[in-house]
């Protein structure tokens, strides 16, 4: 490990795809923020999912949007509910439908408010009605217009009680005919 961080960001980063895998989760937990910064998206999506649930928080936070949107759902997968609430809200901008797609019950609800508010409509309209289970009131109050825009009725008339008592009366005044249909259960 102390070997691995006596590189430079740059030296880091040139290490090729074999070099890169071979790296222990004790070595790439021994990297430092200003080395993963000096890493390119190519060389994140290099890592395997052992690697990546070996960041720390502070690693995970020295991600760009663009290295976060390199992780493949395998690697986002595997990460621990710590480092998930670490991650920043432009960095959320970088997941995609797949990843949060195969978020776990656990992870998705480790999100924070800001961090749901973040997420993309793209995002927010491949969410399953599995997905949004886990979701908290205080969660879904984050939502914007415009993503409450992407939720299908099915979605909406999925949620319990206590999810649609969390959207507030701006939230609800967003949402179409048919999504208000489905917000009172009719």
């Amino acid at each position: 490990a102390s070997q691995i961080g006596g590189l430079t960001a740059t030296g880091l980063s040139a290490l090729d795809a074999t070099q890169m895998g071979a790296l222990s989760a004790t070595q790439i937990g021994g990297v430092t923020a200003t080395q993963i910064r000096g890493l390119t998206a190519t060389d994140v999506g290099e890592l395997s999912a052992t690697q990546v649930g070996a960041l720390g928080v502070s690693q995970i936070a020295a991600l760009s949007a663009t290295n976060i949107s390199a992780l493949d759902a395998t690697q986002v997968e595997g990460m621990s509910t710590l480092q998930l609430r670490g991650i920043t809200s432009t960095q959320v901008q970088g997941l995609s439908s797949t990843d949060i797609g195969e978020f776990s019950s656990t992870q998705l609800s480790s999100l924070s408010a800001s961090q749901i508010g973040a997420l993309t409509t793209t995002v927010i309209g491949a969410l399953t009605t599995t997905n949004l289970e886990p979701l908290t009131s205080t969660q879904i109050r984050a939502l914007s217009s415009t993503q409450i825009d992407q939720l299908s009725t099915t979605n909406i008339a999925a949620l319990s009680e206590t999810q649609l008592a969390g959207f507030d009366t701006t939230q609800v005044g967003s949402m179409s005919d048919e999504q208000i249909a489905a917000y009172l259960g009719l």
